[in-house]
This record gives structure tokens, sequence and C-alpha cells, in this order.
């Protein structure tokens, strides 16, 4: 474990109502945090089997025979290491509503692997709205046809650790938007009832899992570690190369004043995307868009108004998580019309978006706004590589 951590700390003692933990396993975990010790698993197998067939788990063709899931035992803890594999691990934790809420499959996409590679964290101790962020992300990105970087990614988002129980315990990993590069909010702004909703995948027979190369070497961390994010350093503007510079300009020009609301996103993936390209005025590519941020080329992309401020919105509150039950995107346009002719300003609804757009036919010039302010110019860290045996 990382020099930081405690080491002369007593061992955790459960809080009153805590589930108990084994007495010759609670050293191992003294920096884990309280609400993740006191959270008992809840998911049956009956369960977790319903929701294999019904597709929500895995990416389809053979791989629901590569793989099976497993409920955890009662005294299992999501932060608990496989003492008989602690280095290549022969099975993940992850969170049912990975799955059921934010559409991640398996196996996890390779911006995902890289992602989780490069912040040092596993999978499982992502918190819910550090998912929701990644897969709103990997939508956009998607919708407009630019490239997925999770360098790109922990520029617009600060990863941090929301546990209020010190410095020496450590909980969930979430992130947060950078100041200035804000394209869309929290899924929801105090998330409930998933910490108990946690199980396990396990590759069948002799089938390497998606986790490890064929070579034996981690992709990702599969285990919770007070290491996680320790290699994580906050990317500035100034640390960006050229093209990440022009997609950072391009989205914070399309959704920093008009950001996106990502359970909406999430929920209607396909009319988030149509929506999505008609705020681009139907630009795709890094190339084209980049006549958003070229206000002297002649075919500048229309800008669409800032919109007034207006009351925020409550998030609703969550219900309980189930292997459906997503809300339909609402009905409505989403598109700025572009045009050539001037006219009156027309105010055009966006499902995806927190609140209603001006929109013009009209086709100012865009011109570029004041970038962020650096505070360093450090160059990030890269995460490292521990090579296992052979799996």
């Amino acid at each position: 474990m990382a020099e930081n951590q405690p080491e002369n700390q007593e061992a955790v003692v459960p809080a009153a109502g805590m589930a108990q933990m084994p007495h010759e396993l609670s050293p191992i975990y003294r920096w884990v945090s309280r609400d993740v010790l006191g959270a008992p698993p809840i998911l049956s197998q009956a369960y977790l089997d319903e929701l294999k067939l019904s597709g929500v788990i895995f990416g389809g063709g053979d791989l629901e025979g590569r793989y099976k899931v497993e409920a955890a035992r009662p005294g299992d803890r999501v932060c608990y290491l496989n003492l008989d594999h602690p280095t290549v691990s022969n099975w993940l934790w992850v969170n049912e509503v990975m799955f059921t809420e934010f559409g991640v499959r398996v196996p996890f996409t390779d911006f995902q692997q890289r992602l989780l590679n490069r912040a040092s964290v596993a999978p499982s101790q992502l918190h819910p709205n550090a998912w929701s962020a990644i897969r709103c992300f990997e939508l956009v990105i998607d919708s407009l046809k630019l490239p997925q970087d999770p360098e790109f990614f922990l520029y617009l988002f600060t990863l941090f650790s929301p546990n209020t129980e010190g410095k020496t315990k450590k909980g969930y990993m979430s992130v947060r938007p950078g100041k200035y590069r804000k394209i869309f909010g929290l899924y929801e702004d105090s998330f409930h009832d998933f910490k108990g909703c946690f199980f396990k995948i396990f590759p069948v027979g002799e089938h390497c899992p998606f986790w490890l190369s064929l070579e034996g070497q981690g992709r990702f961390p599969p285990y919770w570690s007070w290491d996680a994010g320790m290699d994580y350093v906050p990317i500035t503007y100034k640390g960006l190369n050229a093209d990440q510079k022009d997609t950072a300009d391009i989205l914070v020009k399309l959704f920093s004043e008009r950001n996106l609301k990502p359970k909406t996103v999430l929920s209607n993936p396909s009319e988030a995307r149509e929506a999505i390209v008609d705020m681009a005025g139907k630009e795709v590519t890094l190339k084209r868009l980049h006549r958003l941020i070229c206000p002297g080329s002649s075919q500048s992309v229309p800008a669409v108004s800032a919109p007034a401020p207006g009351p925020s919105k409550t998030p609703v509150k969550p219900q309980p998580i189930s292997a459906g039950g997503n809300a339909a995107l609402p009905k409505g346009g989403g598109s700025s019309n572009v045009g050539g002719a001037e006219g009156p300003v027309h105010e055009v609804s966006s499902p995806v978006l927190n609140e209603t757009l001006p929109s013009s036919p009209s086709s100012p010039s865009v011109r570029l706004g004041k970038r962020p302010a650096d505070d360093t110019t450090a160059e990030p860290k890269r995460a490292r590589v521990v090579k296992h045996d052979a799996c």
C-alpha cells in the first residue's frame, strides 16, 4: 500500500447497527470508510440470473457463456480482496447501477479500461455519479465523432474522494467538473440505495477475463485500494495537445452555458445523439467542428445565444435500483435551427438540456471565448501498469 496510508491506526470498530467484519480480515480494511464497511450485499442469485438473461450486463454474442455472475456472501463487502488471488484477480466486483442505469456492458469499452488504468481505480470503487459522467462523456464524444481520450476526460473532470471521515479513510471515488469547463451536471446530487447492490463477475473455465491481457497483464486495478487516484495529477489546459485544446474549446462553446442532463441523455441515447448533433449545427468530426472556434472561416457554424438565467431544477429522487425502469426521453425539439435568413428568435425546448434554449434561424459569426486560466503547467503523470502472472 502507499506510504501515505495510516499504519498505526486501530482496527475498524463497527458503529452501532454496522455488520461485523471477520476478525481476521478487519485490519486489512482499516483505511476503508465506514459507510462502505457498513453496507452488506442485498442482491440475490435469482435476481442476478434474471439480470444476466435480460442482456443488461453483457454486450451480446457469446459473452454470456464466457462469464458468470455470482451474488456476494452475506459477510462480503465490495472492498474485499480475493486473498487466494490478491494480484491476478479471478473475479471482478461491479455495482448493479453501472448496468441498469448507465448502460455499461461487459466487456468494458477500451476508453473505460484506459481511464480506470489512468486513474488507478477499480470499477466498483467509482461512485455512480462518476460512471454516469463517463457514459455521458462517451455518448457526447461519439455523437460528434471526436477522439475518446482519458487525459481529456480528466481535464474536464476532477477526481476526488467525497468521504467525510478524514484523511486516513477512503471510500468511493467520484468526479466533479473543473472550473470553466462544465458541460453537464451530476446524475443525482445525492445518490442513495446503491452501496449494497454489488456482485461478482467470474470468467468461465480457462477463459482469460477482459480485465487481464493474454500475457497476464492487468488492464486496470481489479480491487479497491488506498492508492486509488494517487497517480492522478490535475490536468491543465496548457498540458493538453493541440487536438485536445480544440476539443475542449468546442465542447465548452457548445455546452458550458447549456449543460446536458445526464439522466435524460442516458435514458434514451438515440434521441440524445440527434439532439447533440443538432446543437453542433449538424457538424461532426474534429476537423469540421474546428470551424466553431475559427471565426475567420467562411463556413463558420452558427452559434446559439446563451439563455437567460432561470430557476434551477431539483433532481428527482432516485428510485430503488432495478433492471429497468428508465424514464423515457421527453418528446420535443433539441436542435438549433441553422439558416441564412434573418428572423425572430424562437424558444426551442431541448430534452437533453437543463433549460429551454433560444434558437435563431440567423447565422451570427462565432467568437472564441476566453480560455480558462491555469494555475500550473505540470504535465500529467502516467499510470503505472503492473505485470502479473499469466492467467
